[in-house]
Parts: C-alpha cells; sequence; structure tokens
C-alpha cells in the first residue's frame, strides 16, 4: 500500500464518487478507477459496493479508511518534521458553516499568501461532527462552539479559545420584548441539524 494510493482510496471514500475524487486529485477517472483495483486486488477483498456512479464503503473499506486516515497523517507529520519552517502539503480545517462564512476569508487568505505551497482544504459541518472528525483523524482542526453536544469537556482534543460569541434571538418585530423563556409568543427555532452547538443552547432555553 504506497501513500498514493491511499490518497485516492480515502478521496473516492469522501466524495462517494470517481469522478468527483478524480476532479479533486487532478486525476483522469481512468486513473482513480485502476488504483482503486489494484488496492483491492492488493488486499484481495472489495473497498467499494459500485452503485451505478456512487462509491459506497464495504466493511472492509470502513475499516481501511480509519488506518488510510491515520498513515497519511502520520506521513504528513513526518515530512513537517523534516522542514519545519517551510510548511507544505495539506491542511484540512473544519469549520462551523457561520465561522467559515464570517470569520475565515480574511486569515485563510493571509496563510494561503505567507505559505503557497500549502493546500488547504475546508470543510463545514456542524460542531459535534466536526470533533468527530478530527478524532478520526479525517481533519487536522476545527473550529467549533464549545461544548459540542453529545461530548463532555473531557473529550480528548487540544483546546484553545479563539472567539468569544454572544448569541442573540432573532424574532418577528411586532413580537413583544423578551426578557425571559417565558415571554415568548413563539415556540418554533430555526437552527442547523443536531450536533450544532447554538441549536442545543436554544432548545435548552427554551425548555
Amino acid at each position: 500500500m504506497d501513500l498514493v494510493a491511499l490518497e485516492i482510496f480515502r478521496t473516492v471514500a469522501h466524495e462517494g464518487s470517481v469522478t468527483r475524487a478524480a476532479e479533486r486529485l487532478g486525476r483522469a477517472q481512468s486513473n482513480v478507477t485502476t488504483r482503486v483495483q489494484q488496492l483491492e486486488e492488493q488486499l484481495g477483498t472489495a473497498l467499494f459496493l459500485r452503485e451505478g456512479r456512487r462509491m459506497v464503503l464495504t466493511p472492509a473499506g470502513a475499516t481501511l479508511q480509519g488506518y488510510a486516515e491515520r498513515l497519511l497523517a502520520l506521513a504528513e507529520e513526518a515530512r513537517q518534521a523534516l522542514h519545519p519552517g517551510t510548511p507544505a502539503g495539506h491542511l484540512r480545517i473544519g469549520a462551523m458553516e457561520s465561522t467559515a462564512a464570517a470569520r475565515l476569508p480574511a486569515p485563510l487568505a493571509q496563510l494561503h499568501a505567507r505559505w503557497p505551497a500549502l493546500v488547504l482544504e475546508l470543510r463545514t459541518a456542524p460542531s459535534r461532527q466536526l470533533v468527530e472528525q478530527v478524532l478520526a483523524h479525517e481533519l487536522d482542526c476545527a473550529l467549533v462552539a464549545w461544548p459540542p453536544p453529545g461530548l463532555d469537556e473531557e473529550a480528548p482534543v487540544q483546546r484553545t479559545p479563539v472567539w468569544t460569541e454572544s448569541l442573540l434571538l432573532g424574532l418577528p418585530a411586532s413580537h413583544p420584548p423578551v426578557e425571559t423563556p417565558a415571554d415568548l409568543r413563539v415556540h418554533t427555532l430555526a437552527a442547523f441539524a443536531h450536533g450544532c452547538t447554538y441549536r442545543r443552547i436554544g432548545e435548552d432555553w427554551m425548555r
């Protein structure tokens, strides 16, 4: 198993499509398909179920995915250790959608200008899913609202506070002033999916 084959496998697994994986990797579709088939032959097991153009991991593929993430992360760590003053390779950053839109454009542009050899990859998701992806070595770091729902303060991740934010309650202009949850005249909350810290705080407050 060479690192290139593992990178191709990981990308196909993440995208669920040879076409999208080829676009992301800058490779021909035939090359991606061949490398996946060669990896399956080498390991003696099917890694994907082919459902039309959709690629779904088999149980064996799901097992390999965890090892691939760790092996590729370790290889990247080794490269950085040999050249600590010149960041290169891939930096996989996770962020909440609101953070990615409002906070990250300028810092990421500055980072790219300073270290052009560093390839930045940004994924968005609710806080809990982002932390789970960091723990699974699918992301190198993530900007989240802490603590994410379902994860306690002792979750095994290194944390650094970056911003302190205040949540605001948006209501119709005709709504009477609100000082406590008992003052609410509406009982529907517009929020992101489960796993969003802001949603959990809003739901807890409304209860």
